[in-house]
């Protein structure tokens, strides 16, 4: 960078120069001087036309100050500008019209703009330069912000957080792709597909389940396997295909039939006498049985829940079936005794509840005690001494000659008991040691008691029925007494059920004894048994009658007619819902199915969308860091590189100077930068702005390092400086100072100098200050004139380092 240098500059008809000027510009330091109006600013400002095609402070003040370029006596003019070390062309052409200019090539954009803002001072930017910055804001086309984005090397995190911006917004982010739209349409369309695949699915599967309900609950009645489910239903096709009771129900009629003639038969071969006596013994049974039968109607299912009520006390109790009378009097008997037990265990939790409560209380009077003896021997320790309320309260602990302290065994010095022997210590160390010991041995009772009264509250404690446990011994206690009670009421009942009942057996005892005397009932009776075998019922009883016994059978195929249609339908019932089954099955699959590839699309389609957020989140932290780090950076740079440079370049150039001018930067974190130019007193405190605190001259130099500091705080694209009459307002300190600044500038910074002054004797202090001082430095001076018929002359002056060997000789 240190090797591009302006070479020479050729310029005809601009501005103020009139005719043709070439200025050489092969120099590190060129120094242009002339009168006012003598064509200084037009030369400089010719430079920026040249390379920019354009001139930033004409433009501020006429945006049509292209047309006044071509000097009013000429129709046309030139300006040609050379370079050395620029990539790309170093020959740099514009034509001057009456219409304006025509530049040919022309730097980029970058490099000219670095040009206009950091390289090139203008003299009417000078008074302007702080309040130009000072009124810039954040928006990205300012000068401030174009220049902190060369400083600081933002333009890579704006463009990285201009790209994420659409990652902000997820309506931006659907207008930036849409693909995602898309991706999100497709989503909600499989959502809603997937939801219709397993509502479908789901009401087949509700139909399944209902089907197999009715097909498990038909093969129970049917007596097959069950339960059966989904899987297994070629297990069972076969068994409900079948239909035995076909056969079964014919099988049945065929014996109805039969029992019908025997019917007959016994009605035939039965004698009227031994009918009606048989009929009246029938009778009187069927009697006693309708009697003991109402009144098991009436006070059987009273006297159940009695005995089940019994029960429930007495677990353990057993009490008669068949005999009412008997079951009161054994369920009197263990109530009454379970009474007692009852009232015996509330009478000893009242008691304990009771003792609880004087056993608190007594605790309560020992604690008491024992704090009072506690404080009484704290007061005869605190006068008796610290050893020997001690020693006093070791006295409670020892109950042998073993030392409840070193754990040493006071028998083997062989001076008697170790208790006297700690009495003895105790009464030599106070005079008030008998007191403590009496307290001691009253606080060691006191304790006994307190452990004891401890105990027995543990134990009632523990032996206290809980409030509920209480409840449900009264509520028992309760139930009991109202059982008494109610059993005592049914006396009367259940004597007359005992009577009852002994009836019904007498009766019955009397009509079998008649009835094995009756031949032909016999022959009757064992037709009917063999028929009943066949059937496989029980044979009947002794005592009943032919007619009651056929009776029975008819009831017993008539059950059987019942139980076998029901199996006919419940066969039925079964085929029907493996119908359904399988039906809905297939329905189900085919759901499946459908589910399965849109869930498959589903899964990839939600994998790109979790993809997609995945990318979105990435972005919008990495964008939330961008911003994190140009905060960083601004806050960081501003305040250590900008400002630090500032202030040693102003206070450089004006010594005297209390207050140095500097950019305010917000101390918090911030990504965007809106600074204000302020002024700070050398010892510390705020001042107001440059304007109010700063005098005209100073006003120029804070003006010319603020320049001089943006161009120096970021990396040089050009390493140029030209200042057009920079020390405007200054005296001669200040002057001084710029000089030896300038010389550092070019000599230590590597910077090619260009300076225009109007006045003869800084023109000829400048130059003899930066003399060339070493091998390969050069100053050239540039002096313009013009008459006022005459064109615009530039006389060159070219000054290098001469190494001095008059003294050399001399010495």
């Amino acid at each position: 960078m240190t090797d591009i240098q302006l070479q020479e500059l050729e310029v005809s008809n601009f501005r103020s120069i009139k005719g043709m000027v070439r200025a050489p510009l092969d120099a590190k330091v060129i120094l242009v001087h002339g009168e006012n109006g003598a064509g200084k600013t037009s030369l400089l400002s010719a430079i920026e036309m040249a390379l920019t095609g354009r001139i930033v402070s004409l433009g501020r003040a006429d945006p049509q100050y292209q047309k006044q370029l071509l000097h009013r006596s000429a129709e046309r003019g030139h300006i040609d500008l050379c370079t050395l070390g620029l990539p790309g062309g170093n020959h740099f052409h514009s034509v001057l019209t009456m219409a304006g200019v025509e530049p040919g090539e022309k730097l980029p954009a970058g490099p000219a703009s670095f040009f206009s803002e950091r390289c090139y001072l203008p003299q009417s930017l000078l008074g302007q330069l702080l309040q130009i910055y000072q009124d810039s804001d954040s928006a990205p086309n300012s000068p401030l912000s174009r220049f902190v984005n060369e400083l600081l090397g933002l333009n890579r995190l704006d463009a990285i957080e201009t790209g994420l911006l659409p990652a902000a917004d997820i309506r931006n982010l659907r207008k930036t792709t849409d693909r995602y739209g898309q991706v999100e349409y497709e989503k909600t369309r499989l959502e809603r597909t997937l939801s219709e695949h397993r509502g479908a699915r789901d009401a087949a599967a509700k139909i399944i389940a209902e089907a197999l309900g009715d097909l498990n609950l038909a093969l129970a009645q049917l007596e097959l396997l069950t339960p059966i489910d989904e899987t297994r239903l070629d297990l069972i096709e076969e068994a409900i295909s079948q239909s035995p009771e076909d056969a079964q129900l014919n099988d049945l009629a065929d014996q109805r039939r039969q029992v019908l003639a025997v019917q007959q038969e016994a009605v035939r071969n039965v004698s009227t006498v031994s009918q009606q006596n048989e009929t009246s013994l029938s009778e009187a049974h069927g009697k006693a049985n309708s009697d003991l039968q109402g009144w098991q109607r009436e006070f059987e299912n009273v006297f159940s829940q009695l005995r089940d009520r019994v029960t429930k006390i007495l677990p353990d109790a057993v009490l008669p079936q068949a005999d009412p009378e008997a079951m009161r009097l054994d369920a009197l008997k263990l109530l009454r005794a379970r009474n007692v037990q009852l009232n015996e265990r509330a009478v000893r939790a009242a008691q304990d509840t009771k003792r609880e409560s004087e056993v608190a209380a007594e605790l309560i009077v020992a604690g008491k005690h024992l704090t009072t003896i506690d404080g009484e021997i704290g007061r005869i320790a605190a006068n008796s001494g610290n050893l020997a309320a001690a020693l006093a309260e070791l006295s409670s602990f020892v109950s042998n000659d073993h030392c409840p302290v070193c754990d040493r065994d006071f028998a083997e010095k062989g001076q008697g008991p170790l208790t006297e022997h700690l009495n003895h210590k105790v009464r030599s160390l106070s005079g008030s040691a008998q007191r403590l010991l009496g307290l001691s041995t009253n606080r060691a009772e006191q304790q006994v008691l307190v452990e004891r009264l401890e105990r027995e509250a543990t134990e009632l404690k523990s032996r206290l029925l809980e409030p509920k446990a209480l409840a449900d011994l009264e509520r028992e206690s309760a139930d009991v007494d109202a059982l008494v009670v109610e059993l005592d009421q049914r006396q009367n009942v259940a004597r007359e059920g005992s009577r009852l009942a002994a009836v019904e057996t007498a009766t019955r005892r009397a009509l079998a004894g008649h009835q094995s005397a009756d031949l032909a009932r016999t022959a009757t009776m064992a037709t009917l048994t063999e028929l009943t075998e066949t059937l496989g019922q029980a044979a009947p009883e002794l005592i009943a009658t032919p007619q009651s016994a056929i009776v029975q059978l008819l009831d017993a195929l008539d059950q059987r007619t019942a139980a076998l249609n029901m199996r006919v339908s419940a066969r039925r019932t079964a085929k029907d819902a493996l119908r359904r089954i399988r039906a809905e099955v297939a329905k189900r699959e085919s759901a499946e199915k459908l589910i399965n590839g849109d869930t498959s699309t589903y899964s990839e389609v939600e994998s790109a969308l979790s993809k997609a957020n995945g990318i979105r989140a990435d972005a919008q932290k990495i964008r939330a860091e961008v911003e994190v780090v140009r905060s960083r950076i601004i806050v960081r740079e501003f305040n250590e590189r900008l400002n630090r440079l500032w202030r040693d370049l102003f206070v450089r150039l004006a010594p005297n100077e209390p207050f140095v001018p500097a950019f305010k930067i917000p101390s918090e974190s911030t990504h965007r930068l809106n600074p204000k130019l302020i002024t700070t007193h050398r010892s510390g405190g705020a001042g107001g702005t440059p304007g109010a605190m700063l005098s005209a001259g100073n006003l120029n130099t804070a003006a010319l390092t603020l320049f001089i500091a943006l161009h120096l705080s970021v990396s040089p694209q050009l390493p140029w400086l030209i200042l057009d009459d920079p020390v405007q307002s200054m005296d001669d300190v200040h002057i001084a100072h710029f000089a030896a600044l300038l010389r550092t500038l070019s000599k230590g910074q590597k910077r090619q100098v260009i300076v225009a002054v109007h006045d003869r004797q800084l023109f000829e202090y400048l130059r003899l200050e930066l003399s060339p001082a070493f091998a390969g430095d050069s100053l050239l001076s540039l002096e313009l004139s013009r008459g006022p018929k005459q064109d615009t002359r530039c006389l060159p002056d070219r000054r290098s380092f001469k190494e001095e060997t008059a003294l050399r000789s001399a010495a």
